[in-house]
């Protein structure tokens, strides 16, 4: 079976659509498929794995690209999975599934596109004018969550919520796993009476709805300064962050890391005490990070955003806040800072959670067998 797996951005680009296409590819091609990702060559990158085609792209802003190579590149393919959102690839892959009528395409929906201004009108005319011819040309439509399908732009589709399948993303259980980082803490001058917590998006322009704005705001009331946290991720917005929290008078407890290999990630989220995941916009639609979090033993507090709050289970594992409401937020921080037991039976429910419910192989076997159906019902409807 050849399956090209078409992705607006892929590592070494921070960002939870290209990783998860990475594991899906990576762990397919481990089981024998043959796997190609196509993705824009944003810049120039060494040592991409064999299957991975950068494609030139004649118009590219921000991390829409058009890539009208994929009409003729996409020909041959047994099944075509398209990430989306992909604004200058949705439109290629479209033209190829109206002239290839028998060629299978899956569509992950991963969110809405949010932004203000000129953009965001683009991204709503998109929604409107194209996402639902791809949603009827498609013979499966994959959601992280239906809790965030009924609310994202899939909604304003006729009849479309009656057929998507829920396909949450699955995290490394080994890789990420509890455990102690007293060397890093050390390396990090995190004295142990020190309350940790960490942050882990972009800090670009395409990832302005993390909040981390919000989170800095929150923490400058808090009661106690017997904390720290960690922001761990970087671009081009870093240095507004880092105005803010000088102003906010902050700034000795805010360690800005920068970006982190994937081999030393793992280790950032067991030095802290507690994940924070203060999102304010639909365009978080599951928090990868915040799995991340849960299978490294410790607790997470969220948006209860859609989607979101389905990863992260209020009362359970993490506690849920309004978005955009540093009082909230910093009310739930202050808690868990000051109930530790409570704090560490959090945590070691959301690994126990993750154990049962996100691990990778479970995931691959459910998208292998939508592969399966969909192949074997273009047979029947050829025969």
């Amino acid at each position: 079976m050849r399956i090209a797996h078409v992705v607006p951005t892929y590592p070494p680009y921070r960002g939870g659509v290209g990783r998860l296409a990475e594991e899906y590819a990576t762990r397919l091609r481990a089981r024998g498929r043959d796997v190609q990702v196509l993705t824009p060559r944003y810049q120039q990158h060494q040592g991409d794995s064999s299957f991975v085609q950068r494609l030139s792209s004649p118009l590219r802003i921000g991390n829409a690209a058009l890539t009208p190579s994929l009409v003729s590149r996409l020909r041959g393919f047994d099944l075509v999975h398209l990430h989306y959102p992909f604004f200058g690839g949705a439109e290629p892959v479209l033209v190829r599934a109206w002239l290839g009528r028998d060629q299978p395409l899956v569509v992950s929906y991963h969110m809405d596109a949010v932004a203000n201004g000129i953009k965001g009108a683009i991204f709503r005319w998109h929604a409107r004018l194209v996402l639902p011819h791809i949603v009827h040309r498609a013979d499966r439509v994959l959601v992280s969550s239906h809790d965030y399908a009924s609310q994202s732009a899939l909604a304003s589709i006729p009849g479309c919520l009656a057929g998507v399948e829920e396909h949450p993303y699955g995290v490394d259980t080994e890789r990420f796993r509890p455990g102690a980082e007293p060397m890093l803490r050390k390396r990090l001058s995190i004295t142990p009476d020190l309350f940790t917590m960490i942050f882990v998006g972009g800090l670009d322009p395409a990832h302005h709805f993390k909040g981390l704005g919000v989170l800095l705001e929150a923490l400058a009331g808090m009661r106690s300064h017997l904390w720290r946290l960690l922001v761990v991720g970087d671009g081009s917005l870093r240095p507004g962050f880092e105005s803010k929290a000088r102003t906010l008078g902050i700034h000795g407890r805010v360690v800005f890391i920068g970006d982190v290999s994937d081999e030393a990630l793992p280790s950032h989220y067991r030095a802290a005490h507690l994940h924070v995941c203060p999102s304010t916009a639909a365009a978080e639609a599951f928090s990868l990070v915040s799995l991340e979090a849960s299978a490294s033993g410790i607790p997470t507090v969220a948006s209860a955003l859609p989607g979101v709050r389905t990863v992260v289970v209020d009362g359970e594992t993490g506690v849920h806040v309004a978005p955009g409401d540093p009082s909230g937020l910093r009310h739930a921080l202050q808690s868990l800072m000051d109930q530790p037991d409570r704090r560490v039976q959090y945590g070691h429910d959301a690994r126990a959670r993750v154990e049962a419910r996100f691990r990778w192989e479970p995931a691959v076997d459910r998208l292998e067998s939508t592969y399966g159906d969909v192949l074997r019902s273009r047979s029947v409807r050829r025969g």
